[in-house]
């Protein structure tokens, strides 16, 4: 039930997204949301021609996964709860994501995709392989997300504005390192070689997730990106270059995957890797019917890979395995999935008359459009990986549904929930190619956003006999000779050695930190002073080439100077000479007094107040406190001594050297006359230090009076444990 009710938010949003796809022309729904007005960092979203093609893919089949996941989990199953919820928020976040149109929004967007999809990876957290798989996932995303923070300053500073609308290309030295950045977190969250090592290890989470972030949703994060920033970054002699050589790695590495497995699921996830290489190559290319195609190629793949997904995962939960050198027989005891698998797998490779054939036409006449070493490249990667596509296609049909020598395998009763969903989108990659025309007014509009160029393409139901037709059908035979070749003489599984270089590293990383942890938290709490104490130190350093000996003077009265030499003398007798609690106390309020003194001095009575009091809660404190303790510390030799004082000295002079810095080298002018007004009229009181307090650093003193009441209780525990071990021991 739970799973039918989370299906309602993104049937919305699925008719919203129709709505402003068939709609009238006009300007695109937009949304801003302040987020910290005085950093002018806000929430803007904005449904354009993309983001609403993108919305309808993540709504759609979100829909469609969440009525599958209702079949595949089964009345009884535990955990649909927390499932739903988390792959819920998964789909908010990837509409986030998608409607982002500031770059502040599109980075908190793109971070809550990689934790959500963490969730769901490891959703069967019992699993040792799906936990690791999802940290392994975890891991490479964030690190990409990191990537591409810094890349969006770089690109926000150099453009002058965060909005992605309004950015205009940008070049120079800090554009081309900002189009590198931005490629690298792509390539990290489309799963582009060599960041495609989380990808088929997220092949262990359920198969609804598979189908899910798979086909429309997290892989296609990456190819959004590129396609989003192109405008701005692909004038940049780092985007075409890059861009094309992740893609083209990625489009033959990954169909080489897919061809050496037997796990159908691996296949269709090296397969993703291959065809999403195969967009990062057109967008990158950036020409008009470039982008045109591999627009074109986010909607088609979208539909036959969820499809796909699905009816592995049927035949997972009906037949006990997705091996498919262990199914046998299952063409004709489950003749719907084998129909299903039939029309997808055919759109996949390319095959009228299908959604996916135009696509593939499209993008073989891009390449054949292009000149020089730029058409031999991206045609190399459009056809090779094409014909890659078809022999994988080719050996996962045979292997799913054709013959076999082996008994046929055993199949539980259908599941009508898991297979409606999949047998809808076979129907839709035939009906696309049907309605053509409606696809097309849904891929042009978002195209033309990306390269206005794209504006005189169009998917074409029949090219005729042409170049780009003939090497299609070139592409299909050649494929599918390569599919019944590696299927009848099949190539040894490869292992994960990139996955292992992965964990590897990650658990080489984590040792590392705990034998740093294990020497530097020992709980030697004068070690932890001194560490600290010199970093203090250290940090301080730089500040001794920036003062001004003219801003340094000794005192205003010099009353000032007789009281700062009680309180050295007290601050020394405290931490060198002291050998009773009491006496220690006694000397650590005396400096507390004499600063009192100070700020009276100064003119400033209510700190004066403020201090003594402090300063008396804390002694009575500690002599309640360390009367519980014995009256002198421990034994300490001279050698300790001296370095406690050595160590005060320091840090004494580590923040005097700061503040003479800060002294010499002021920052405009402080605006007094500002804060004394709005003291009257905003704050509602006198005093500017206490408006200034309670009022315009109202959470700093909130934070101080939290940190103070903590330590009051941890003192108060402190005392109450020697007390109870006192009466123990009486």
């Amino acid at each position: 039930m739970v799973l039918r009710l989370a299906a309602i938010p993104p049937l919305v949003s699925t008719v919203v997204a129709l709505g402003v796809l068939l709609g009238s022309s006009g300007d695109a729904p937009s949304l801003d949301v302040s987020w910290v007005p005085g950093l002018d960092l806000e929430f803007v979203f904005q449904i354009d021609s993309l983001a609403a093609l993108m919305t309808l893919l993540v709504s759609g089949i979100g829909v469609l996964v969440f009525v599958y996941a209702n079949g595949y989990f089964g009345p009884t199953a535990a955990g649909t709860g927390r499932f739903a919820t988390t792959l819920l928020a998964f789909s908010t976040a990837m509409l986030g994501l998608v409607w982002a149109d500031s770059v502040w929004t599109l980075f908190v967007f793109w971070e809550a995709t990689s934790i959500t999809s963490f969730l769901l990876v490891g959703h069967k957290s019992v699993d040792a392989a799906a936990r690791l798989a999802a940290r392994r996932a975890l891991l490479i995303t964030a690190g990409g997300g990191l990537a591409l923070l810094a890349g969006l300053l770089i690109l926000a500073d150099r453009a002058g504005t965060t909005r992605l609308d309004d950015m205009g290309p940008v070049g120079g030295t800090a554009g081309g390192v900002a189009a590198a950045l931005v490629l690298v977190a792509a390539a990290t969250k489309s799963a582009q070689f060599p960041f495609h090592v989380w990808l088929p290890g997220a092949m262990a989470a359920p198969t609804p997730v598979s189908a899910y972030l798979h086909s429309a949703t997290m892989v296609k994060a990456g190819v959004l990106l590129v396609a989003l920033l192109g405008p701005a970054l692909g004038e940049t002699d780092v985007w075409k270059p890059v861009g094309i050589g992740f893609g083209l790695l990625s489009a033959f590495w990954g169909a080489i995957g897919a061809l050496r497995h037997t796990d159908a699921k691996l296949i269709l996830a090296w397969g993703t890797v291959s065809q999403l290489g195969l967009m990062i190559v057109l967008l990158s290319a950036g020409s008009g019917k470039a982008v045109f195609a591999a627009v074109s190629l986010i909607l088609a793949h979208a539909v036959f890979k969820a499809a796909l997904f699905m009816v592995v995962g049927e035949i997972d939960v009906r037949a006990g395995t997705r091996d498919i050198s262990a199914l046998s027989g299952l063409g004709s005891r489950m003749p719907l999935a084998a129909m299903v698998a039939v029309v997808s797998g055919a759109s996949m490779a390319g095959v009228p008359p299908l959604l996916g054939f135009t696509a593939k036409e499209a993008a073989i006449e891009a390449a054949l459009k292009m000149d020089g070493l730029e058409a031999l490249v991206v045609g190399f990667a459009v056809i090779g990986g094409s014909v890659l596509t078809v022999a994988y296609t080719v050996r996962l049909l045979l292997g799913l549904f054709g013959p076999s020598d082996q008994p046929a395998t055993d199949i539980a009763d259908r599941r009508p929930a898991m297979a409606f969903p999949s047998a809808l989108l076979a129907v839709g990659s035939v009906l696309g190619y049907v309605f053509l025309g409606t696809v097309n007014s849904l891929v042009r509009p978002a195209a033309v956003q990306v390269q206005p160029e794209a504006e005189v393409y169009y998917l074409l139901r029949w090219p005729g006999i042409t170049t780009a037709f003939l090497i299609s059908v070139a592409i299909v035979v050649a494929g599918s000779t390569v599919g019944w070749l590696v299927f009848r003489r099949p190539l040894g599984v490869p292992s994960p050695v990139g996955a292992g270089v992965v964990d590897r590293g990650t658990d080489g990383v984590l040792s590392v930190a705990r034998f740093v942890t294990g020497r530097v938290q020992h709980g030697s709490l004068p070690v932890y002073m001194a560490v600290m104490a010199m970093t203090v130190i250290v940090a301080a350093l730089p500040f001794a080439f920036d003062v001004e000996p003219s801003a340094i003077y000794l005192w205003d009265s010099p009353m000032q100077g007789v009281l700062a030499v009680v309180v050295v003398g007290a601050a020394v007798l405290t931490s060198g000479m002291a050998s009773s609690r009491l006496g220690a106390a006694l000397g650590l309020g005396s400096v507390g007094v004499a600063v009192s003194g100070l700020f009276v001095v100064h003119g400033a009575p209510d700190l004066a107040l403020t201090q003594l009091l402090v300063e008396t809660v804390i002694v009575v404190g500690f002599v309640l406190g360390l009367g519980h303790l014995t009256r002198r510390f421990p034994s300490a030799k001279a050698g300790w001594r001296l370095l406690r004082l050595v160590v005060s000295v320091c840090v004494g002079g580590a923040v005097a050297l700061a503040l003479a810095s800060s002294a010499s080298n002021p920052s405009g002018v402080p605006p007094l006359e500002d804060l004394t007004v709005a003291a009257v009229d905003e704050g509602g009181g006198n005093n500017l230090v206490n408006v200034i307090l309670t009022d315009v650093r109202a959470l700093d003193t909130l934070g101080e009076v939290v940190v103070l009441a903590v330590a009051a209780l941890g003192i108060l525990a402190l005392t109450e444990s020697g007390r109870s071990r006192k009466e123990e021991v009486a």
